[in-house]
């Protein structure tokens, strides 16, 4: 009775105790990754502002406690991201004229059991911790990216209402504005900004010259405020961003209206897709899709790339961007751990995800030919191929030369001697080769069943 005591005892230590304190070490190591996918979500709704193109930022909510054979945990902490607002940004012109856009803030709060941790916001371009409720300050994460050191002003308006809750992890799709109605107006501007942060917090000792910083007042008593810039019409750019669909209200950037790129993008119905591939070895992987718009294939459209899980499976195209051509694309991925990932490709109005799980490295089945065909007259022979496996290159033989290709698919012409010739094709791969042989004549005609094929 007395043992069975001590470990009573010595169960309800480790309950009250240890438990909590390893529960405490979880929630840190999540607030800390947390606090770098919003770093990471910042930057994307300013890279998607700046570049015009759909970014893709994942944030993991919440968080799983390790299991337990003699204690209880309490419930998984969760968490909630979601926009607030909406508020307008006005833009004054000294003639009067006066354009609003719309713009949200964003909010992450988690639900923990053993720390205490305030909400962080994304707010006018700054990231930061508010434990003002809590009786704490502001904690600043990242700084304000409204005003560069020249002095220029670039404004990234970001739109749409969302909201998340739960466990798991949520991609935002952060989506440009590809065309306007209003435009900036002329001269020089004032500019109210929305923003949590008052002077004293954080916008006094920002880091603005002080021919744009115009202060900061109460903007009506609801906690927001408006920040002042002053600038002119040429050193002002509004982005405007939205949150899993198109912003809802825009303004035209300086140097540009509807330009007709952008029409002819806004007109057209693009329809892009993976082909389908369910798990991929670790290692370098090419991946495939297509894209076309209104039926038909496109060729140079810029398709972006992106992952919800990079410590799985990154691209590694420079950017994480390529082109079509005749309406295919290729992208490269490095798959670097086993787990699973989720992979965007999008481009224009439309964007296709496919779930890959990368496994074990294996060792790939040599590449062979798809199909083969061979047209040989008295001086060359034209080869048609299509390759499948994965494969490094491939080359044609005659008597009179070769020529050799690293595209799955193609057609070569290579010159021959009159009369019959031996012709060869090999396709080679990290995981072997086949080679095919025949003879050929004048005007022969060949399919890959009339070659000798070997695989090594």
């Amino acid at each position: 009775m007395i043992l069975f005591g001590f470990l009573i005892l010595a169960l309800s230590l480790y309950q009250v105790q240890i438990v909590p304190q390893e529960n405490a070490e979880v929630e840190f190591q999540h607030f800390e990754e947390v606090r770098n996918d919003l770093v990471d979500l910042r930057a994307g709704i300013l890279r998607a502002g700046t570049t015009d193109r759909v970014q893709y930022e994942t944030v993991r909510l919440g968080t799983d406690y390790p299991p337990r054979l003699f204690a209880i945990n309490p419930p998984a902490p969760s968490g909630t991201i979601q926009t607030r607002g909406p508020y307008n940004i006005s833009i004054h012109s000294e003639s009067g004229d006066t354009v609003n856009i719309t713009t949200r803030f964003i909010q992450y709060q988690p639900r923990y059991n053993e720390i205490d941790h305030p909400p962080t916001w994304y707010d006018a371009s700054v990231l930061y911790l508010d434990a003002n409720e809590e009786g704490g300050r502001v904690v600043i994460i990242e700084d304000q990216n409204l005003v560069n050191d020249d002095g220029e002003v670039r404004i990234t308006a970001l739109q749409n209402e969302f909201r998340r809750s739960g466990t798991q992890q949520t991609t935002l799709e952060l989506r440009p504005s590809r065309n306007s109605t209003d435009r900036i107006p002329e001269g020089e501007l004032t500019i109210k900004i929305p923003t949590r942060l008052s002077g004293e917090e954080y916008w006094d000792n920002a880091d603005i010259p002080d021919k744009v910083y115009g202060g900061v007042s109460d903007a009506g008593g609801n906690g927001v405020h408006n920040l002042t810039l002053n600038t002119t019409h040429e050193e002002l750019v509004v982005d405007t961003v939205g949150i899993q669909e198109k912003p809802t209200d825009s303004i035209a950037k300086n140097g540009s209206s509807d330009d007709e790129n952008n029409q002819a993008v806004e007109n057209r119905t693009f329809d892009i897709e993976w082909y389908d591939r369910n798990s991929v070895p670790i290692g370098d992987v090419q991946l495939n899709g297509s894209i076309s718009a209104n039926d038909e294939p496109l060729d140079n459209a810029t398709i972006d790339f992106s992952t919800t899980n990079p410590a799985v499976a990154s691209f590694n195209q420079e950017n994480s961007t390529t082109t079509s051509v005749d309406g295919n694309f290729t992208a490269n991925i490095t798959a670097k751990q086993e787990g699973n990932v989720t992979l965007f490709a999008a481009s224009g109005d439309d964007v296709d995800n496919i779930s890959v799980e990368v496994i074990a490295p294996v060792n790939p089945s040599p590449p062979i030919f798809g199909s083969l065909t061979a047209s040989g007259s008295q001086r060359s022979v034209s080869f048609d191929w299509n390759i499948d496996g994965q494969f490094d290159s491939v080359t044609f033989e005659t008597d009179s030369g070769s020529a050799t290709s690293t595209d799955r698919s193609g057609t070569v012409s290579i010159g021959k001697s009159p009369g019959n010739r031996d012709i060869t094709a090999i396709v080679e791969g990290p995981g072997g080769s086949e080679t095919c042989t025949a003879t050929i004549g004048n005007d022969g005609e060949l399919i890959k069943p009339d070659f000798t094929c070997t695989t090594s």
